[in-house]
């Protein structure tokens, strides 16, 4: 159901022209300006704080997964996830810090998990920072304090997380600078404003000398990952020389944020606790590995389907079964046989409202989360006739909004 403050936005028809009146700070308009859902997005902070300690605890269970499951096996941990030895070998069995982005649906009072990422290497952080722009407009302002609004913003939770005093850069590896080039410039103006003056490089220009990694000659302090275990196979040697140089996150995050570690989990549901149970069962929908499920069930609850790459990026691999035939559906179910997809329960979102648009919207939240708790929000939102996969970079018909809680 609504909440009240989101019925009190849509009342007002006044406050509706908000996100076309903002002033954006320069790289943010150049990564979002042109693709804004034409509202702010509203949550209650005890809700906010709620689903982000589930997801928390959730983390938590996946981070005991090795012990429990494989007697502290990280090798038979990783074959279980498909994950091909040579990455396994370079990503260690460190616990890494909690930092991670649930992307979930709303569905009436309930949320509904879709898939956890772990790791720094999460896009769209810098939307807490038009979270920021919409708390801060002149116009909105009565708003503000009527309903007493604030935000969080994900940059500052993991600027925090890594510390402020100390020479930090983004690293990626595969052309990801180039491609995302707005969206790098646009968290790199939001730390800049924060006091942290980040660097931006790629895997190949890394050098190492007395145990730290050097970019262009700068010694790196903390060295945040946008890069895959598979793009660093490649690098090992250098990265294990240049030890002394924090990895944040370490490329054991690479192990929690696999739908291939959803579907184990929930495969095997029946080794938790009752708690931990309830958990799973309140957040997760049905999700196996492909390979697991006899096609004939696959074939009959097509329209109550989807089928998704384990290590899917920005919407590919995903073959949502309820907008295929029969005979395409079918198609997919050959092509994906023998590779690591995962396919999962059908979740009916609630639908979201956008003043002057009679169209019903689908919104993806996903809700960031640190050693700290809730670290703020990343919205994405487009009509539901558009399709069913909301990824900013893998879909050019979603568009994006800010958070505030009350």
């Amino acid at each position: 159901m609504t909440d009240h403050v989101t019925q009190a936005y849509l009342d007002d028809e006044g406050l509706h022209g908000v996100m076309r009146r903002l002033d954006l700070p320069p790289a943010l308009r150049a990564a979002y300006g042109h693709r804004l859902v034409d509202r702010p997005f509203f949550l209650e902070e005890h809700t906010a704080h709620r689903i982000a300690a589930d997801v928390m605890d959730f983390f938590e269970l996946l981070f005991s997964l090795p012990k429990r499951m494989f007697d502290g096996s990280f090798t038979r941990f990783a074959e279980a996830l498909g994950i091909p030895p040579a990455e396994a070998a370079i990503m260690g069995s460190d616990r890494p810090p909690m930092h991670g982005r649930a992307d979930i649906y709303r569905v009436g009072d309930d949320f509904r998990l879709l898939e956890v990422n772990a790791g720094s290497q999460l896009g769209g952080p810098d939307l807490g920072e038009l979270a920021r722009v919409i708390h801060e407009n002149p116009g909105f302002q009565p708003f503000v304090r009527e309903h007493e609004l604030t935000y969080f913003n994900p940059v500052e939770k993991l600027l925090d997380a890594i510390g402020r005093d100390r020479t930090v850069a983004f690293l990626e590896e595969g052309g990801m600078l180039a491609r995302f080039a707005k969206g790098f410039a646009s968290f790199r103006e939001t730390c800049a404003r924060l006091g942290v003056d980040v660097l931006l490089g790629e895997l190949d220009e890394l050098t190492e000398r007395n145990g730290y990694l050097h970019l262009r000659g700068a010694r790196l302090d903390v060295a945040v990952r946008y890069f895959s275990a598979a793009q660093a196979v490649g690098y090992a040697d250098l990265l294990a020389k240049g030890h002394k140089t924090e990895l944040y996150t370490p490329l054991s995050s690479y192990y929690y944020g696999s739908k291939s570690t959803i579907a184990l989990l929930s495969e095997r549901r029946e080794e938790l606790t009752d708690d931990e149970r309830a958990l799973v069962d309140r957040l997760v929908p049905w999700t196996r590995l492909v390979h697991d499920v006899p096609r004939d069930r696959l074939r009959a609850d097509r329209e109550n389907l989807i089928v998704k790459a384990a290590g899917g990026f920005a919407g590919a691999g995903v073959h949502p079964g309820w907008l295929l035939t029969d005979r395409e559906w079918a198609a997919v179910l050959d092509d994906v046989a023998g590779q690591p997809y995962v396919v999962q329960e059908r979740v009916r979102p609630t639908p979201d409202v956008v003043p002057g648009d009679d169209r019903p919207w689908l919104t993806t939240w996903g809700w960031f989360v640190t050693d700290q708790g809730f670290a703020g929000m990343s919205i994405r939102s487009m009509p539901f006739a558009d399709g069913a996969v909301v990824s900013y970079a893998g879909n050019p018909l979603t568009r994006v909004s800010g958070l505030l809680v009350h």
